[in-house]
């Protein structure tokens, strides 16, 4: 990783080895929820859920927090157009996120009723803070964790490829080779399920 992620004074987990994609740290529920609860600020507990839920990039999620007009209250979905991701290499010049939880509405009005989010590398350092806090390996934790997360687990839980991809802004080639391969458990592919389930993204 770079050293926009710096990772030097920690070493990975040893018994998640099959939990990180290109040195980023994939999270199981079980360690979302400890990690949530760890989370001091309700504020960053929110920020963090919606990271969790829309998969969006954390600079995506800063220009949303400037422009709520980019959220259809009625037809609850998140529309970014192309000045929100200004990512030279992304293969959607837009896109629109969906399904989202049904009261994904009352979370984004307390999102923007808070402070502004910190900056990146803020975020970064409140991420491996939390770890630690909440007993796990800071290794690989950063703003893309989250972005990474939900998109192994709808994978995992067998949401159709393109769909992943067009959500998240992937092209299929880039799934195919970093987040189809995550070796979750029986019980933690339940968990992944039920979860997806209760936030609405799994029939």
């Amino acid at each position: 990783m770079s050293d926009r992620y710096p990772v030097s004074e920690y070493v990975k987990d040893n018994d998640a080895l099959h939990l990180y994609v290109k040195d980023i740290r994939i999270l199981t529920v079980e360690e979302y929820e400890i990690f949530k609860n760890i989370i001091p600020m309700d504020q960053h507990k929110t920020i963090f859920d919606i990271l969790m839920i829309t998969g969006v990039r954390y600079a995506e999620m800063l220009r949303l927090y400037e422009n709520k007009i980019w959220y259809n209250e009625k037809r609850n979905i998140i529309h970014l157009p192309e000045e929100a991701q200004k990512k030279h290499k992304r293969k959607q010049l837009e896109r629109t996120i969906h399904p989202l939880p049904s009261m994904f509405s009352y979370m984004l009005k307390d999102f923007w009723e808070g402070r502004k989010p910190p900056l990146e590398p803020t975020w970064n350092k409140n991420m491996q803070r939390w770890a630690k806090d909440a007993g796990i390996s800071p290794y690989g934790l950063s703003v893309k964790t989250t972005r990474k997360t939900i998109e192994s687990w709808m994978i995992a839980a067998g949401v159709v490829e393109s769909t992943v991809c067009l959500r998240q802004g992937h092209d299929s080639l880039t799934s195919m080779r970093h987040y189809q391969g995550l070796a979750f458990s029986e019980f933690e592919r339940r968990d992944i399920e039920n979860q997806l389930k209760m936030w609405g993204l799994l029939n």
